[in-house]
């Protein structure tokens, strides 16, 4: 990437297939997971959106994020520089724990999608009783 920038800076026509180059890779946000004692939270850095257009989806121990940012320029304009991604996103994380489906929440401020998953805490150990079947001795 530093080779195509550079040579970009002495050839003018070099920026051309940087601009491509880059245009169509896939637009991954950075992602955090922290792990704490309670909880466990997925931070995503999507600035540029609206809540409504980020979609957050538990599928067993899997957050699934996802959406579409849309690209800033419209029409004919022409770009001398890109490195802001664009388009669909998705992000997947697999979570180190169960998690209490009814206690999670997401929250999306200046750019930053902060989702919290209250670990799951009832006792998943389960006494499973003996039955004994003829004549006891």
């Amino acid at each position: 990437m530093e080779g195509r920038h550079f040579a970009a800076q002495r050839d003018p026509r070099a920026i051309q297939g940087y601009v491509v180059w880059w245009a169509n890779r896939q637009f991954v946000p950075p992602a955090d997971v922290i792990e704490y004692a309670d909880r466990i939270v997925v931070l995503v850095e999507i600035a540029g959106m609206r809540g409504a257009d980020i979609s957050v989806v538990l599928h067993n121990r899997e957050l699934i994020i996802s959406g579409t940012r849309e690209r800033m320029a419209k029409g004919d304009a022409a770009f001398h520089q890109v490195e802001i991604g664009y388009g669909d996103f998705q992000v997947t994380v697999q979570l180190p724990c169960q998690v209490d489906r009814n206690r999670i929440s997401a929250a999306y401020r200046d750019g930053l999608l902060q989702v919290e998953l209250p670990r799951h805490t009832e006792n998943s150990q389960v006494t499973i009783p003996v039955i004994t079947e003829g004549p006891q001795t």
